[in-house]
C-alpha cells in the first residue's frame, strides 16, 4: 500500500499551538511507521574514500544513499542595523530503493523534511516552521545540480550566473517570507579526506562533507506586514550519508564560525554514551581558497560555560561554549567564546520528534572583543529526540 502525507507544522515564540494533540500525535505515528517501513533494511550506498567530486552534479540529490541535507545558516542586518539569524534546511530521506520502482514510470517515494527558522534579535522573538511531504509533486530534491523543493520554500543553484550563486525562498506559517540570494565569495570547501568525513571507527559511520563557508547574502525578509531590505553572510553545507552516527554515539555539538580576519572554522563534537568526545570529533580552519586544514578536537579544547533548559521540552543544552584551538598561522592557541543572540533558539520537531538546538552566536575574544559570527547546532539532548534514522 502506498503511503503519502503532506504536513506542516510551526510556530513563534507567541503562537499559539495550531493543531490538537490528537492530530499531532497521529503524524508522528505515521512518520516513524513510514519511515521504519522505509529506512530499515534497505540496500544503500556508502560513503567510501576516494570519490571524485563533479560540480554541479554534486550539488544535487545523490539518491542511492540513505539520508541527505542541504543546511543554510546565516546572520543578516537589515538597512537599521536590526539583525536577524536565519535557517534553511532540506532533508531527503531515501525510500527503499525496490519501492520506487512498482510505478511505472518510477515515481520517488522519498521523504522530504524541512525546517525554517528565524531570530528576530530586537524583538528576542525566535520563529520556526517544521514541513514533512512525500508526494514528489509537493516536494523534490533533483539530481544533477541543487534545485530542492518542500512546499513553496526552495532552494536552487543560479545555472546562469557567473560563480557557484544559489536562490533561496522559504515562509514561516503566515507571519514570514524570505528571499535571498547567496553568492559564494570563497570556493567550496570538501571537509575531510578530499570530501570524505569520518564520523566514527566503523568505515560506514561517515558522509561526503560539501561547503560554502562565505555566501555573501542580498535579500529581503517580510515579518508581520513589513518587508525589509537584508544582507548578510551565510553558510551551507550539504552531507550525504547512509549512516552518520555509530552505535556508542548519542549526538553531537556543531560550529561554524566566519572570523572577522577572513578566516572560518568549522568543528564538530561527536558525543558518545559516557559524555565524551568520541576520537572522530574533528575541527578544521579554512583558508581565503576553501583549503581546510583538520585536527583532531579533544575534549579540553571545547568547554561548557552555560546551559540552558528549555521551559517547553525541559531539555538541557550547554548554548554558550569556549573554544580553545591550535591556530595554523601563530604558536598561540586561539581562544573563541560562542555566545547566543538569544538562548531559546530551540527547534522543535513536532513532526519528526527530532528536537535540537541551533542558534546565531558572537564569537569574542577573551577581552570579550567581537571577532567574528557563528552558528551552532546542539543534537540529541533530549529524550524525546529520535536519531535513529543516522545509524545503519
Amino acid at each position: 500500500m502506498k503511503r503519502r502525507f503532506n504536513q506542516s507544522f510551526g510556530e513563534g515564540v507567541d503562537t499559539a499551538t495550531r493543531w490538537s494533540l490528537r492530530v499531532a500525535l497521529g503524524v508522528i505515528y505515521l512518520l516513524q511507521t513510514v519511515v521504519g517501513m522505509q529506512l530499515e533494511g534497505a540496500a544503500h550506498a556508502i560513503a567510501r574514500p576516494g570519490y571524485q567530486f563533479d560540480f554541479p552534479r554534486d550539488y544535487g540529490s545523490h539518491p542511492d544513499f540513505k539520508i541527505e541535507w542541504w543546511y543554510v545558516t546565516g546572520h543578516l542586518k537589515s538597512e537599521d542595523d536590526r539583525r536577524f539569524g536565519y535557517q534553511a534546511t532540506f532533508f531527503r530521506l531515501a525510500a527503499d530503493p525496490e519501492t520506487s520502482r512498482i510505478s511505472n514510470p518510477p515515481v520517488s517515494q522519498d521523504i522530504h523534511l524541512a525546517h525554517m527558522a528565524l531570530l528576530d534579535f530586537k524583538t528576542k522573538k525566535f520563529y520556526h516552521q517544521e514541513r514533512l511531504q512525500q508526494s514528489p509533486w509537493m516536494a523534490f530534491a533533483k539530481e544533477g545540480d541543487m534545485e530542492l523543493k518542500n512546499g513553496n520554500w526552495k532552494l536552487r543553484r543560479i545555472a546562469d550566473s557567473e560563480g557557484p550563486d544559489f536562490e533561496l525562498q522559504g515562509s514561516i506559517l503566515a507571519d514570514i517570507s524570505l528571499n535571498m540570494q547567496l553568492s559564494a565569495i570563497k570556493p567550496i570547501t570538501l571537509f575531510g579526506n578530499k570530501g570524505y568525513s569520518r564520523k566514527g571507527s566503523d568505515p560506514s559511520a561517515a558522509s561526503y562533507y560539501m561547503t560554502f563557508t562565505r555566501l555573501q547574502t542580498t535579500g529581503s525578509i517580510r515579518l508581520n506586514g513589513k518587508s525589509l531590505k537584508v544582507r548578510g553572510w551565510s553558510w551551507m553545507d550539504h552531507e550525504v550519508s547512509s549512516s552518520q552516527l555509530a552505535p556508542q554515539q548519542v549526538g553531537w555539538d556543531w560550529l561554524s564560525i566566519r572570523l572577522n580576519d577572513g578566516r572560518d572554522i568549522m568543528a564538530y563534537r561527536m558525543r558518545t554514551t559516557r559524555k565524551e568526545a568520541d576520537p572522530f570529533s574533528t575541527f578544521a580552519w579554512v583558508d581565503a581558497n576553501g583549503d581546510a586544514s583538520h585536527q583532531r578536537l579533544l575534549d579540553e579544547m571545547w568547554k561548557v560555560k552555560r546551559l540552558w533548559t528549555s521551559p517547553k521540552t525541559k531539555n538541557t543544552y550547554p548554548v554558550e561554549v569556549e573554544l580553545n584551538i591550535p591556530d595554523p598561522d601563530s604558536d598561540n592557541v586561539f581562544q573563541a567564546h560562542i555566545v547566543p543572540l538569544y538562548d531559546g533558539q530551540e527547534m522543535l520537531g513536532h513532526l519528526s520528534r527530532i528536537e535540537y538546538w541551533e542558534g546565531a552566536c558572537d564569537v569574542l575574544d577573551s577581552k570579550g572583543t567581537n571577532i567574528g559570527e557563528a552558528y551552532m547546532e546542539l543534537a540529541g539532548y533530549g529524550d524525546e529526540s529520535d536519531l535513529s534514522a543516522l545509524k545503519r
